[in-house]
């Protein structure tokens, strides 16, 4: 007899530990984001991801089965990583002018959770956050699109916040762990090296007159650095600035890097551009056909800035980088 209450002693005692870590699974996640602090008393059933960048976070963190729609934004299905592609491109699509949704389309998919960058949280874009919070929606930015001088911890901490959103803390942290590697690896190619003189084309302002492009802040001008490249406009205080083709023909860099945000020939057109404009035609970076096109998604947080940093880094150094 003393034996069995022995036993069932010891097997109530188990089953409490057990049940005890079962408790400390789901204790409520904290979370600072945007100015908010947002408890989640349990990880989200149903999410709304809103661009192919996002999606493709959640689809490496093994998050696809709570994925119930994505947004494209102003990104196309084949910038996505071909890991994760097939599995991107399986999701609802909402539509919208130019990738982006209205507030009602999101909401009508009873997603409780929407993860985007910060631009689809703005009044003239998906929605404000209070939109989201008085329909009872919790929403995740990433922090890149909303601090001051962005950097690849930013991108590790929204992979590291939504592993613990969703409880896959120790996914989030071998993907963190991966990344980290990478940059180390390209960082470490291009040491010592002579930085290479560029020129980042991110858009036409409008009329062919000024263009956009980086200055000395924000995560695009780290992401030249870290590729061994000198931005000819990090004298210019900003992230993205307006400059004219003179200004670009005065600092005349040895090459263009090309922003290549639609797909379908949107980049070519911009090379082309630069080929008929008088200004630039005779550019010897120009001439030369000294570009590099780099995905959009690619140069805003996501899993793709460490393949574009490794891409430009390989096409400034091709003898040297990783």
């Amino acid at each position: 007899m003393k034996r069995i209450m022995a036993f069932a002693l010891c097997l109530t005692l188990l089953l409490s530990a057990f049940a005890g870590g079962a408790v400390a699974e789901e204790e409520p996640v904290v979370i600072e984001n945007m100015g908010r602090t947002t408890t989640y008393e349990e990880a989200p059933e149903t999410a709304v991801a809103l661009s192919y960048s996002i999606a493709e976070i959640m689809v490496a963190l093994g998050l696809e089965d709570k994925i119930v729609a994505i947004a494209p934004s102003m990104y196309i299905l084949d910038q996505v990583s071909e890991e994760y592609r097939e599995t991107v491109g399986s999701f609802p699509v909402l539509e919208g002018s130019y990738g982006v949704p209205t507030l009602e389309t999101v909401l009508d998919t009873g997603a409780e959770f929407v993860f985007g960058d910060a631009y689809s949280f703005y009044a003239n874009s998906v929605g404000t956050v209070e939109d989201f919070e008085a329909a009872g929606v919790n929403i995740y930015a990433t922090e890149g699109t909303y601090v001051e001088d962005a950097t690849f911890e930013n991108i590790y901490n929204d992979i590291i916040n939504i592993g613990k959103i969703f409880r896959v803390e120790e996914r989030a942290g071998e993907l963190v762990a991966q990344l980290r590697e990478r940059e180390a690896a390209v960082e470490a190619s291009v040491a010592g090296l002579d930085p290479v003189r560029v020129f980042y084309f991110d858009s036409d302002t409008g009329g062919g007159v000024d263009m956009s492009t980086v200055g000395n802040t924000g995560l695009q001008s780290l992401m030249l650095e870290m590729a061994g490249a000198e931005n000819i406009f990090n004298d210019v205080e900003g992230q993205f600035v307006a400059v004219s083709w003179e200004d670009v023909v005065d600092r005349d860099p040895e090459y263009i890097i090309v922003c290549d945000y639609y797909g379908e020939g949107y980049a070519d057109e911009k090379i082309a551009e630069l080929k008929a404009n008088p200004a630039t035609m005779d550019m010897d970076a120009v001439v030369n056909d000294r570009f590099i096109v780099v995905p959009g998604m690619a140069m805003f947080p996501s899993l793709e800035c460490m393949d574009a940093v490794e891409l430009i880094a390989a096409g400034l150094h091709p003898d040297e980088a990783a």
